[in-house]
């Protein structure tokens, strides 16, 4: 059964029928954008460009800038950036402060209120007697020093003069408005400009978009915990860049915290900058959501009003779910980068994690030991109640039922034991076959006890081991044992330092930023580079093209399965790491 899903947050439908005189609702959710303040306003049915302007005492050519609008005309849904216009505070409880009128100057106001001018130039420093002041300059008196019965005067003067500014540019507006009624259109009642997307069996309607091509718009939302980074000794906030260094060029102590995820954003930047080299323009806009779904639902405005082709991140479960709860356009691709346990974020269409579940994981596992084992005997060896784990030990359970489905012999199972000897070992291989050994465990002491001793037989049978990709972070094995043990595992990662591939790579980061590159430099710049031509080329219909994609990128790979009936995508692609028997590392892709 197909869903029929209409953008509410970008489409805004109603069914209400106002009077002639339409009300604007003022809104109340407000962004913070390169410093200055905006509402963000829902345009709902029969309003127009001018009426919500007037509503927010806001000139209708300031809107259309800030929103890049070349007429007037709007439609129902539409976000509306509106500047926030803060009322002049004319008294506090230490000033009174005072706009300059036509022909008033310093001495005059001394001698209006009663104050000493050398009090006046303290509290006013950027001031001097020999120069004239622009009207509408605002200076302040202090409280303690005027005349308070002057002071009451000119406050209800002032008040007069506002409230009859007021009325008269109110009368003025409605003037205007009546006699330019046809330049500022009611908010079309219609789908004009929207188009259907389909996305697994659910449609969507959403905004008509032109997209330039190679004009990618990314959205990359990381926890920099900014604000964690500060001057030794000091409270004040420094930014954070790539290198660690401030523009100041002073030391500065770097959030633990933020390590990873500026490690991260490297891989990011180094990139784009290769797209950029290969004709494409990226928009990167860079949110920092530190780990806290109330930070994050404060950047959800900005971001609906951005809407990006994609977005990579946010990387913790919550904070990824506070934005995909509130984003407008749910063809946009979100990227779940780095955590394998997505959870019920698989419920979102757009969800895309880019880490394999152990789950997935050993599903895949299974089906690769059942087709490459009908000529092989099967051994399962039982870790220790030490090594026993969660969700690898499913691995010998699905094996079995495999095997019990195709008809072929049950595996051998063996449990294995401190101070095991090599002859109760040896009774359970065969000769003259292949001897493929689960070894269902990511505990590295039970690995540490177990894989050396198996090793010991590996000149008088031919032996392979099945591992997981946690065996890579192994350093209390040798690599010799590895190689004995024809040890076969999968990642959906790898990276050989030894190749031509990764040295250029390190050598570029370390010219960009005078480090080493981490994994996660890698996967990041895996991703970007995956993912932007794809989106360039593919827009609204990304997640359903990815369905279908098979790629490799220069240290991962991606091929992409549902994981829920709404959309949600997991990659399952998967490198065979084989540590032969030639001493020899071949890595493969596992093609389905």
């Amino acid at each position: 059964m197909v869903r029929f899903i209409l953008v509410f947050l970008l489409l805004g439908l109603t069914g209400y029928v106002g009077a002639q005189e339409i009300k604007i609702e003022k809104s109340t959710e407000k962004i913070v954008y390169q410093g200055k303040s905006y509402y963000l306003h829902t345009v709902k049915a029969k309003e127009t460009l001018f009426s919500i302007c007037k509503a927010y005492g806001v000139s209708v050519d300031e809107v259309k800038i800030l929103n890049d609008k070349s007429d007037n005309a709007l439609s129902i849904g539409d976000v509306l950036r509106i500047p926030v216009v803060e009322p002049f505070k004319s008294i506090d409880d230490k000033f009174y402060y005072h706009r300059m009128k036509p022909k008033e100057t310093l001495y005059s106001l001394s001698r209006k209120f009663n104050i000493k001018m050398k009090r006046i130039l303290k509290d006013n420093p950027e001031y001097d007697v020999s120069r004239p002041i622009a009207e509408g300059a605002v200076v302040k008196l202090a409280l303690r020093q005027i005349d308070r019965n002057v002071l009451e005067a000119e406050l209800r003067w002032e008040k007069r003069q506002a409230k009859e500014v007021q009325q008269a540019r109110r009368e003025e507006m409605e003037k205007y408005e009546k006699s330019h009624s046809n330049t500022f259109p009611p908010a079309r009642d219609s789908l004009e400009g929207m188009v259907q997307q389909v996305v697994g069996d659910t449609v969507f309607v959403i905004p008509e978009v032109a997209r330039e091509q190679r004009h990618v718009k990314v959205a990359l939302m990381l926890p920099l915990y900014v604000k964690e980074n500060k001057l030794p000794l000091s409270e004040e906030e420094i930014p954070v860049d790539t290198l660690g260094v401030n523009i100041r060029n002073e030391h500065w102590r770097l959030s633990s915290r933020t390590e990873p995820f500026l490690q991260f954003y490297q891989g990011v930047l180094m990139a784009v900058d290769s797209l950029k080299r290969l004709g494409y323009t990226i928009d990167l806009y860079v949110y920092d959501t530190e780990r806290d779904p109330n930070t994050v639902q404060r950047l959800v405005g900005e971001l609906n009003l951005l809407s990006p082709d994609l977005i990579i991140g946010p990387v913790y479960a919550n904070t990824y779910k506070a934005v995909a709860e509130q984003l407008g356009n749910r063809t946009i691709p979100m990227i779940f980068p780095l955590s394998s346990r997505g959870g019920d974020l698989v419920r979102f269409p757009n969800f895309v994690q880019l880490n394999t579940s152990t789950v997935s994981l050993v599903e895949e596992m299974a089906d690769w030991i059942v087709a490459n084992g009908t000529q092989a005997h099967l051994i399962n060896i039982i870790p220790d109640g030490g090594g026993r784990t969660g969700g690898e030990s499913r691995l010998t359970d699905l094996v079995r039922t495999r095997l019990q489905a195709n008809g072929m012999e049950d595996m051998t199972n063996c449990q294995w034991r401190p101070q095991m000897h090599l002859d109760s070992l040896r009774k359970v291989m065969r000769l003259g076959v292949e001897n493929i050994i689960l070894f269902p465990t990511i505990n590295e002491a039970a690995a540490s006890r177990t894989l050396p001793v198996l090793s010991a037989l590996a000149d008088q049978f031919r032996i392979t081991v099945i591992g997981f990709p946690d065996w890579l972070k192994f350093t209390s094995i040798d690599e010799e044992v590895l190689f004995k043990l024809n040890v076969k595992m999968m990642a959906n990662s790898y990276v050989d330092y030894q190749g031509d591939v990764a040295k250029e790579f390190s050598a570029k980061h370390r010219d960009y930023f005078y480090s080493e590159p981490s994994n996660v430099v890698n996967r990041a710049f895996d991703i970007v580079m995956c993912f932007i031509p794809l989106v360039d080329i593919e827009r609204g219909n990304t997640l359903n093209v990815l369905r279908e994609k098979d790629i490799s990128g220069a240290f991962t790979r991606f091929r992409f399965h549902p994981v829920s009936g709404f959309g949600g995508l997991e990659n399952r692609g998967l490198y065979l790491i084989n540590y032969g028997r030639n001493f020899e590392i071949i890595v493969k892709p596992i093609v389905k």
